[in-house]
């Protein structure tokens, strides 16, 4: 019986398996991408968009828990900052399922996006892919502009006349954290003013915080030198 589970047990975390259901994720993930732009411009077949979400989140609510249950050391898999990530998706989206604060269609909307949002921060896993480095650089901007449009969208678009779908949040964004400021677009609520300031202290830190290290290195190397 023991060697029937064993063998239970590898055919159903075989790499192959695993593979499939980590590509079969990437769709999902793509599939909730692709459906919250397009949310954004009020098409008359949101009620589909939200029923393909509906089966992608399930998918990657099930692919999670095949991952939790098939790990031996499951504190360690819960403290990823990935797992974690995927775990406040699923939390979202419960939450939603049970219409906790769903009282109408609008907030029943704001929760979805919400939630598509928040599955968007798995698309930070595609950056591990093997790439070249300027690659996964552009990966991780974009990613970092993707998702802080998304957030813009949210408080913005019901009440600034210039924020009034995903390319206009995205434009903005960019225009913002490159500090060029056109001024044709700006925030009006406290929320996005919020957002954008804190997005650009982060990006700002993050340049000095390399540029230290760059400096450090050629410090630590001269010093090596002078040594030798």
């Amino acid at each position: 019986m023991g060697l029937s589970l064993k063998t239970l047990r590898e055919s159903i975390y075989h790499p192959r398996v695993y593979n499939t259901l980590e590509l079969i994720g990437i769709l999902c993930t793509l599939e909730i991408l692709i459906s919250f732009i397009l949310s954004t411009y009020q098409p008359p077949y949101e009620h589909i968009l939200i029923k393909l979400d509906f089966i992608s989140i399930s998918i990657l609510s099930l692919h999670f828990l095949y991952k939790l249950l098939g790990t031996r050391d499951k504190l360690r898999f819960l403290a990823n900052i990935y797992n974690i990530i995927d775990a406040v998706v699923i939390g979202a989206f419960i939450l939603y399922l049970l219409q906790i604060w769903a009282t109408n269609a609008i907030i029943s909307l704001r929760i979805i996006n919400a939630v598509r949002i928040l599955v968007l921060l798995r698309i930070i896993k595609f950056k591990h892919l093997r790439l070249s480095r300027e690659m996964i650089n552009f990966i991780t901007i974009l990613t970092y502009s993707f998702i802080i449009s998304s957030f813009i969208w949210l408080v913005e678009n019901e009440v600034n006349p210039g924020i009034n779908n995903f390319a206009d949040a995205f434009y903005f964004t960019v225009i913002s954290l490159t500090t060029v400021g056109y001024g044709d677009i700006t925030p009006v609520t406290p929320w996005g003013k919020g957002i954008i300031v804190l997005s650009i202290l982060y990006l700002v830190s993050g340049l000095i915080t390399k540029i230290q290290s760059l400096l450090y290195r050629e410090l630590e190397r001269k010093r090596d030198e002078g040594v030798g």
